[in-house]
């Protein structure tokens, strides 16, 4: 079982999709890292393509080491990144404080809209990671420039998971319904978007889409 799981079924860009991985979409699989931060990146590279200079999305492997490095050393780590020049900042955001791992027990996600000069926080478990993602937000502050004094933390109503494992659902389908409503201009509101339904059927097109990138040249 082992050696199945360690098979490769996808490399997409930066992401490295195992058999392991595919199997967590199966209910009720908790996402890990892996998932999440290809999700990001198809979403960035592929899916909103068309507004990639306003998107930035952050892996969660490096929202980890952000989370976790001192303050001084950020500059080196995010200055590639070219976050001043971005709209929308994406960060999923997980209640670990390991320096070893990422993952932890729950997912939510962080994201700073600069026309507002404010980060949002969007939980699907009422306010669980409230403090380790203000805590992320004011570290993050002076990277983004957003104006000292001015900038806001604020926890937005978000559709509420009904069970243990199904929040790193939540994190991609939240920020796939956002980047709509902020690229391309959806008038669906998040939660007639986001509903458990949806999170049941978007597992079953996350793992479509991973196969199907798998078949084409050089996947």
């Amino acid at each position: 079982m082992a050696e199945d799981d360690d098979a490769i079924v996808l490399s997409f860009n930066d992401s490295l999709i195992r058999q392991g991985d595919l199997r967590l979409l199966e209910d009720p699989g908790w996402l890990n890292d892996t998932l999440i931060g290809f999700c990001f990146e198809y979403y960035e590279r592929e899916q909103f393509n068309h507004s990639a200079d306003r998107l930035c999305f952050i892996s969660p492997s490096f929202t980890q080491l952000l989370k976790l490095s001192p303050v001084e050393e950020l500059v080196v780590l995010l200055e590639p990144l070219g976050l001043p020049s971005k709209q929308f900042v994406f960060l999923a955001v997980n209640d670990n404080s390991s320096c070893d791992q990422v993952g932890g027990s729950h997912w939510s996600l962080l994201v700073y809209v600069r026309s507002a000069q404010e980060f949002r926080h969007y939980d699907s478990a009422s306010h669980s990671n409230e403090a380790v993602a203000k805590k992320l937000a004011y570290k993050l502050q002076p990277h983004v420039h957003a104006p000292y004094g001015r900038m806001k933390f604020v926890e937005m109503d978000c559709p509420q998971q009904k069970n243990g494992y199904d929040c790193g659902m939540y994190v991609i389908s939240v920020s796939e319904h956002l980047c709509k409503e902020f690229c391309e201009f959806a008038g669906i509101p998040l939660v007639d978007a986001v509903t458990s339904n949806s999170i049941t059927n978007k597992r079953s097109s996350l793992k479509d889409l991973i196969l199907t990138l798998a078949k084409e040249p050089g996947s």
